[in-house]
């Protein structure tokens, strides 16, 4: 990244996990995430450029998700884009809007209600071509499983888990499906106070490979491979050996263990606080954007100064695609 190109800051960011679904509805949760990340900077929606949206149709139950939400979230009569692939994708949008010069500032949201469907399964086979995955009902888990037990057949050893879902899945390795939102605010540098910022954007990337399971090799991360490679050229600082903690939501807990031996880190680095995936009641839609907003708050806990964490975020069956974001505490290089 270009010395002389404006920074990114992440000027804050809440997270609403819970189970709402006899409380509030969807609508209701995505307006109290907007206030409430607003009311912590001391701003109101008229001060907010634009807004990047992250719903998806068949999870939030309503035909055309950005119709109903963009009221909630503040965006009437704003600059408002719903990104329904994945919620860490929004983060990454808004990010280049700002890197493009469209406004000063971002509200970026992302969501998932699964308790107000009858059955969260439909909502992932309906990701399916209709020909034949969609036959045999296929849905996260199966693909996980798929992936976890070629995982293990190269030596990753089994998790303590128990009550297994698919072999070796058990209750533990996969991903909470809680009702969750989270919302952000970034900022181009200029645009505020220094020292208003929580965290700095240093790059991101992002791809998506072959939909077809057997057309690509699910254990050779190659999505994200290529992610952290689009990072590494553009700034070499910011690659994977200079991370000093990690945020990652995989498709099980397989995936994050084997994180650390596929990619070249610094010893000792950290992987998840929370050591497992099941921790942080997320759908796997949202989870993407959680696990950025744990890297955010892993900023505030280490030393001042050039420290690096990453959130890394897979979407699509068994990895199918990637997102990484990379925030520092500093201005880096």
């Amino acid at each position: 990244m270009e010395n002389s190109r404006k920074r990114v800051a992440v000027l804050a960011s809440v997270g609403l996990l819970g189970n709402f679904e006899n409380k509030k509805s969807l609508e209701e949760i995505i307006f109290d995430a907007s206030k409430k990340v607003l009311d912590s900077l001391g701003l109101t929606i008229e001060d907010i450029d634009s807004l990047v949206l992250a719903g998806q149709d068949e999870i939030d139950g309503r035909v055309i998700s950005i119709m109903p939400s963009t009221g909630p979230a503040g965006g009437v009569g704003k600059d408002t884009t719903l990104i329904a692939s994945s919620s860490d994708h929004a983060l990454i949008y808004g990010y280049l809007r700002l890197l493009a010069g469209q406004g000063k500032n971002v509200l970026v949201m992302g969501w998932a209600k699964p308790s107000e469907s009858v059955d969260p399964d439909r909502a992932e086979l309906m990701s399916c071509e209709p020909f034949l995955l969609r036959q045999i009902g296929m849905n996260n888990t199966i693909a996980a499983a798929l992936q976890a037990s070629k995982l293990v057949s190269q030596g990753l050893e089994t998790s303590n888990s128990t009550g297994k879902l698919a072999w070796p899945l058990g209750d533990r390795d996969l991903p909470a499906r809680g009702d969750s939102v989270y919302a952000l605010v970034l900022a181009v540098e200029g645009s505020f106070t220094p020292g208003e910022e929580i965290a700095w954007i240093e790059d991101a990337g992002w791809t998506t490979m072959s939909y077809e399971l057997g057309a690509r090799d699910i254990n050779d991360f190659s999505a994200l491979k290529i992610a952290i490679e689009q990072i590494s050229n553009r700034s070499p600082h910011a690659t994977s050996k200079n991370w000093d903690a990690i945020e990652i939501a995989g498709d099980s807990e397989y995936v994050v263990r084997s994180v650390s031996r596929e990619f070249e880190l610094k010893s000792g680095v950290e992987i998840n606080k929370s050591g497992a995936l099941a921790d942080l009641p997320t759908s796997p839609f949202v989870s993407g954007l959680a696990r950025m907003v744990m890297a955010i708050d892993r900023i505030k806990l280490l030393p001042k100064g050039g420290n690096m964490v990453a959130g890394i975020g897979f979407n699509g069956f068994a990895g199918q695609g990637a997102a990484v974001v990379v925030f520092s505490g500093s201005k880096g290089e």
